[in-house]
């Protein structure tokens, strides 16, 4: 089920995608995906690398929130952000939501992390490699409020 899910996700991204604004993909650790994840990052506005955009992407707790009635977790954050900057260095304000789809869930947590995000990120104007670190405060977790959560990525953005 979880495979549908995750297939279900990118078919959609890739299917809005096409034509869009710039896009980057990119690994990240820790941030609104928790622990680690392989994100979509794409502005709404064609051809501009700031203004208004979403992101999603898909990650895994790798035990580190496991307890006794929580394990396998699969994570899909999703959000919104806002890239403030046309060189090559902006300030990114977003709200993001991550989805945790368990496989052994047996209590009462509930699956949605929210997460604000505030952050700088490096990349080139036209393609080429860049980077982010983003202070992500994550509310709703299953060890409740983690207000000292921060993220870093890297990736490629064309």
């Amino acid at each position: 089920m979880k495979n549908i899910y995750i297939t279900l996700c990118f078919a959609f991204i890739s299917l809005i995608s096409n034509g869009q604004g710039k896009k980057y993909v990119f690994v990240e650790a820790g941030g609104s995906s928790t622990i680690a994840a392989l994100n979509f990052d794409m502005r709404f506005k064609k051809n501009t690398v700031n203004g208004l955009g979403f992101r999603a992407g898909v990650g895994n707790s790798f035990g580190l929130f496991d307890s006794e009635d929580i394990k396998d977790v699969i994570l899909v954050p999703l959000g919104f952000n806002y890239v403030f900057g046309e060189k090559k260095s902006a300030f990114v304000l977003g709200v993001n939501a991550t989805v945790a789809l368990m496989g052994n869930f047996k209590g009462d947590e509930s699956p949605l992390i929210i997460s604000p995000e505030v952050g700088y990120r490096f990349r080139q104007k036209t393609k080429g490699v860049g980077f982010h670190v983003s202070y992500t405060p994550l509310f709703n977790t299953v060890d409740g409020t983690m207000p000292w959560w921060f993220g870093a990525g890297i990736g490629y953005g064309w």
